[in-house]
């Protein structure tokens, strides 16, 4: 009797945290859904947009941007939403998978000093090659008339010394975009609203990089 006692307050305590948790990711604040996260992404060259629109898989053109694939998981700390606190450490939430596009002024990184580049060079993400699929269902795409807007901030120098860290280069990046769900499905179906990233990109001498980033995706019921 008290072992069947037990195992129904184990359950009964596995439902509740499970319930309070489903939206550990997720705040509400007013009409808002804010979604706080962290990503991580392996990327590396994937070819070559020429000056006159062309793609290009070897660059053999004058060269205008680099088409850089990027892919990771995105992760939050499981929070109880009643009390604040965290319960677990960071649980994957959703998966993106995006075409990066950086300006070809990028390549001056393997050549010359971050602080001689000037204070910012930009990049964005392609409006066909973007989706970020949360496990719980929902689909967040681009949408095209509010592309990323990104910068890399060279003005602020390298995050660790290059001198010390085997050859890479860690570079500050930042940008935001507009996104709708698209799936119909879960939590988010159907809203709109930005999605932001903000952290470093670690590049290595073939420009093979990794990205950790804060991660925020701000939304809202859709009316249009």
């Amino acid at each position: 009797m008290k072992n069947s006692t037990l195992k129904l307050s184990l359950l009964a305590l596995g439902i509740s945290m499970a319930t309070t948790a489903s939206a550990a990711s997720k705040t509400d604040t007013g009409p808002l859904t804010v979604v706080n996260a962290t990503s991580l992404v392996d990327g590396s060259i994937g070819g070559f947009i020429c000056d006159d629109g062309a793609f290009s898989a070897t660059g053999e053109c004058n060269i205008k941007s680099i088409v850089y694939p990027i892919a990771g998981d995105i992760k939050a700390p499981v929070v109880d939403v009643k009390t604040g606190e965290t319960i677990a450490s960071l649980t994957k939430i959703a998966h993106i998978q995006a075409n990066a596009v950086f300006d070809v002024s990028f390549f001056g990184l393997a050549t010359t000093p971050m602080q001689d580049l000037g204070a910012s060079l930009p990049w964005t993400f392609d409006n066909n090659n973007f989706k970020v699929t949360f496990d719980n269902g929902s689909v967040f795409e681009l949408i095209p008339e509010i592309p990323h807007t990104g910068r890399a901030f060279t003005g602020l120098g390298p995050v660790l010394d290059p001198a010390t860290t085997g050859g890479t280069l860690d570079l500050r990046m930042g940008g935001c975009a507009g996104v709708r769900e698209t799936s119909g499905t879960g939590p988010y179906a159907n809203k709109v609203g930005s999605f932001c990233l903000n952290g470093t990109f670690t590049f290595d001498s073939a420009f093979n990089g990794v990205g950790r980033s804060n991660c925020t995706l701000v939304l809202h019921d859709s009316t249009i």
